[in-house]
């Protein structure tokens, strides 16, 4: 069975622009640990939430 992020992280993801923007991810203890760029923000950042061609998560 494939991965699927949980409801509140998928409404998250859908809401993003199809736009270029610059995204930055937390840790739990809301520490930046990464600063990220894409042409197409939606697709960047749920590609860190879907499984690659091994069936592995990113």
């Amino acid at each position: 069975m494939p991965f699927q992020p949980p409801d509140h992280v998928r409404t998250i993801l859908d809401n993003l622009p199809m736009k270029p923007g610059v995204y930055i991810m937390k840790n739990a203890k809301d520490k930046i640990i990464y600063i990220g760029k894409a042409k197409y923000l939606r697709n960047r950042v749920r590609s860190y939430f879907t499984q690659n061609a091994d069936g592995q998560r990113k």
